[in-house]
């Protein structure tokens, strides 16, 4: 597995999620939930299901904890 492209992936499908709710644990949980790898033709297929798999873990199991504590155990910086 290329960690550096799981890492990438993971913190594009977390700020996306961001970007398209309302910015609270569940609706990003909700959004991640929604979205899919992608085809049977799609490069580094492993890398993108796992950085799924992981982001709509640690939005599940944390629901309570304030988003930004989220991001930083999953090692996420956003922009702002």
């Amino acid at each position: 597995m290329d960690l550096s492209a799981y890492q990438r992936y993971l913190q594009e499908y977390v700020l996306e999620a961001i970007q398209n709710s309302d910015g609270t644990a569940s609706k990003i949980s909700e959004y991640l939930w929604s979205k899919d790898v992608g085809g049977l033709l799609t490069r580094q297929k492993a890398e993108r299901r796992k950085a799924l798999t992981e982001a709509r873990r640690a939005f599940d199991e944390y629901r309570h904890w304030p988003v930004d504590i989220i991001l930083s155990h999953l090692g996420i910086t956003r922009d702002t």
